[in-house]
């Protein structure tokens, strides 16, 4: 899986239990007023795109579920019902407030429990979503461009102007390495300004190591080392295609290193066959394109002072190539989807 799918790949649908199936869940006394239930968006992350359902609140961190429902019309628009947020168990989360629309939870133990949507009563449902929460047990560095990057990588950045985001990970209930929330997490770093919840923004900043302290969740300040360096190691081809199809485009992405870590924000030149290779998406991959229906394409890709050649085959058969992306929650709760 690759960081830039996961921006890409996002779920359409934002409903919630009644909005997937279309039906009042089973044990509940549902409302008229919400017919197609209610959809649930919860904290944007610094590398996807689009509106997604709550992940999971870190355990001792909180996160905002801005509620939204469909009166018949087909558009979706913030509750403006009067209501009340609850929840059964004491694992996943707990309510600590509303405000209009948006109900804000804490994450009370690694586990899940239903986040209940009711009329004033605090019996008639709305709609109802399950809720994970999470034992924060690892914080990494993700970029927040459209960048390749392989999942789990240690990452330093190139100098100048650039964001970085942190994520945050660890295990609800049984299931490790999910990905959580604390949109009350804190990011220090000297000269560095935190601009969203996961998100810290650098202005001009030189070649060197310093270090960010991150708190989030019930966990103390953790450091971690932010590394700017525009000089290269190495450069290398990551999950390279095994060949190109005449006629066809097919990205090739590389990576440039400094030690173990990829440096992201390198300005990078590409070269197929000689000629000026033109961008992907990804500006540390190249659209590779050939009239070629036999032999090869020779790629070069450079940035950070070194540089790397790649030679493919070439064939006139069509080939599938799969990627597993990362899937996210979705916002909706039983009756959306339909």
């Amino acid at each position: 899986m690759k960081r830039l799918l996961a921006l890409l790949l996002i779920p359409a649908c934002t409903g919630g239990d009644r909005a997937n199936t279309g039906e009042c869940p089973q044990g509940e006394i549902c409302s008229p007023k919400t017919p197609k239930g209610l959809h649930f968006i919860g904290v944007d992350l610094v590398d996807t795109l689009g509106l997604v359902g709550p992940s999971a609140t870190a355990v001792g961190g909180t996160q905002n579920v801005a509620l939204q429902y469909d009166r018949g019309d087909g558009i979706l628009i913030a509750l403006d019902l009067p209501y009340q947020a609850l929840t059964m168990d004491s694992k996943g989360v707990t309510v600590a407030a509303t405000s209009g629309s948006v109900v804000s939870v804490v994450g009370q133990a690694s586990g899940t429990d239903y986040l209940r949507i009711t009329d004033t009563d605090g019996r008639t449902l709305f709609d109802r979503k399950l809720m994970d929460a999470g034992t924060l047990d690892t914080i990494q560095l993700v970029p927040s461009t459209f960048e390749h990057t392989p999942t789990d990588a240690e990452l330093a950045w190139a100098p100048g102007t650039f964001d970085i985001g942190i994520a945050l990970f660890g295990q609800v209930g049984t299931t490790p390495h999910e990905r959580l929330v604390d949109d009350t997490m804190t990011l220090d770093l000297a000269g560095a300004t935190q601009t969203h919840w996961d998100t810290l923004h650098l202005a001009n900043a030189q070649p060197g190591t310093s270090t960010l302290m991150v708190t989030a969740g019930d966990k103390p300040p953790a450091p971690i080392d932010i590394v700017v360096t525009g000089t290269a190691d190495s450069v290398m081809a990551d999950q390279a295609p095994t060949g190109v199809v005449s006629n066809q485009t097919t990205d090739v992405c590389f990576v440039a290193l400094t030690g173990s870590r990829v440096i992201v924000g390198l300005p990078w030149t590409f070269t197929v066959d000689g000629a000026p290779g033109t961008a992907a998406l990804a500006a540390d991959c190249v659209a590779v394109k050939t009239t070629k229906t036999t032999g090869t394409v020779t790629i070069t890709a450079a940035a950070g002072g070194k540089n790397a050649m790649l030679t493919l085959p070439v064939s006139t058969m069509a080939r599938t190539v799969t990627r597993t992306a990362r899937e996210l929650p979705t916002t909706a709760g039983e009756r959306a989807e339909m």
